[in-house]
């Protein structure tokens, strides 16, 4: 399906609606409902970002592996890394506002989002935030650091969903594991 807004072309993939449904029909918890609501809220706040720059976004992709905004190639870093902290900084934001509000189930679910997607691994926005600076600081030796920052911290990151899905028998976090894993890849 495509479609344009405020002109941004948008495509959204088949096979994201096919996992999704599945998704959802797997989960009885209605967990992974609240984590899409939330991963859109935080796209949202990349968006309104973006605009408020007065910037608008050539592309935005659904696809299995996510929603992925196309910024504009011209963007400096100082502009860029704004943009990019926006989605998990609306995550922290929420993550207080339901631990206040003593909703601890959707803070700890905005907590995860934001600390996950602010981590320096491939195909996340501490990722991309890392690659630009050393675009800029260091660009003979960018492609080396970024792939040593990101394979360490998805070994780490991976250790601890393992140990996680055997403490807590919720062998499902394996499923979450190979996703990631495939998304760093891609």
């Amino acid at each position: 399906m495509k479609f344009t807004v405020l002109k941004t072309k948008i495509f959204v993939s088949p096979l994201f609606f096919a996992v999704l449904t599945l998704i959802l029909l797997l989960d009885k918890t209605g967990i992974s409902c609240l984590a899409l609501l939330f991963s859109l809220l935080h796209e949202l706040g990349h968006f309104l970002a973006l605009i408020c720059e007065k910037i608008y976004p050539k592309n935005i992709d659904v696809t299995l592996f996510g929603i992925h905004i196309s910024l504009p190639e011209n963007m400096s870093t100082a502009e860029k890394v704004p943009v990019l902290m926006a989605g998990f900084l609306v995550n922290f934001l929420l993550a207080a506002i339901f631990f206040a509000l003593r909703k601890p189930l959707f803070g700890c679910i905005n907590l995860i989002i934001g600390i996950f997607t602010a981590l320096p691994i491939s195909a996340t926005d501490g990722g991309s935030i890392l690659k630009a600076i050393l675009e800029e600081h260091v660009p003979q030796k960018n492609e080396k650091i970024f792939k040593t920052v990101s394979f360490s911290f998805l070994a780490v990151v991976s250790v601890f969903i393992v140990y996680f899905a055997v403490f807590t028998k919720n062998y499902f976090l394996f499923i979450a594991l190979i996703y990631m894993a495939l998304c760093a890849i891609k």
